[in-house]
């Protein structure tokens, strides 16, 4: 999905000045941490501080695994440079472990679309935990901790060869997106637009992660027409009020 104004993408707040949040982790240029609360850690809310010259995406739906639980981010939010200290909303996806000893926080991804409209639309514990548990049964994947990274142990050969493939056909456009429609068979996976094009560059590997968690053994090689395309676009595209309550129920 392109701007309708072609300087849509040219007159970018954050053109240049915004990297990843898995850019951001694995280069050391954000530390995450576990955040305390009434004598012990808040399992709800983690710590963030960006030691970058640069601001940093989180997106809603980003997965860090380790310290005392796995944590999914509840919101997306722009840590801006500076070292004060960043509180974020978490949600826990690995409600059978709480260890003692705080282990260091790893990028784990992102969650599947399913579990993302329940993060986005619902921001309810139990009802995450009710969506990781539906998703582990479906697929065998039941575990003592009810951990949800459980269901992507051995996608990492397939992620990276997709990855690298879309990758590169970005790399070869020119990149000025707004966002990108999602499909696999005869659905749609999802949507998601951006108001600059550089916060759509920034979030293209999360979305990507997402979408391949999405995709089912019964889905097939694209069939979606351009016509059903446009028809989804058009519930949440024509007038803001129709975005907002569409938004409210689809995340």
């Amino acid at each position: 999905i392109r701007f309708k104004d072609i300087g849509g993408g040219e007159n970018d707040f954050a053109k240049g000045s915004i990297i990843s949040f898995e850019q951001a982790l694995r280069e050391g240029k954000i530390s995450v941490k576990e955040t305390k609360a009434g004598g012990g850690d808040d399992v709800g809310l983690l710590e963030v501080r960006n030691h970058s010259k640069k601001s940093i995406l989180v997106n809603s739906g980003e997965i860090v695994a380790g310290g005392r639980q796995d944590r999914v981010f509840g919101g997306t939010s722009i840590i801006t440079p500076g070292e004060r200290k960043t509180v974020l909303p978490v949600f826990c996806i690995e409600k059978g472990r709480w260890d003692k000893k705080r282990k260091a926080f790893r990028y784990a991804g992102s969650a599947n679309s399913q579990l993302r409209k329940e993060i986005n639309v619902s921001k309810k514990q139990n009802k995450i935990w009710k969506e990781i548990d539906r998703q582990l049964i479906a697929d065998r994947s039941q575990n003592i901790t009810s951990a949800y990274l459980n269901l992507y142990k051995s996608d990492s050969k397939i992620d990276s060869a997709c990855l690298v493939f879309f990758n590169n056909k970005m790399r070869e456009s020119d990149s000025a997106y707004a966002g990108f429609v999602a499909v696999t068979g005869n659905r749609i996976i999802n949507c998601e637009l951006f108001g600059s094009s550089s916060l759509c560059t920034a979030s293209f590997d999360v979305m990507l992660k997402s979408y391949m968690r999405s995709i089912t053994t019964n889905d097939g090689p694209p069939k979606v027409s351009g016509e059903t395309v446009k028809k989804f676009l058009d519930k949440f595209l024509e007038t803001e009020a129709q975005q907002k309550q569409y938004l409210s129920k689809h995340g």
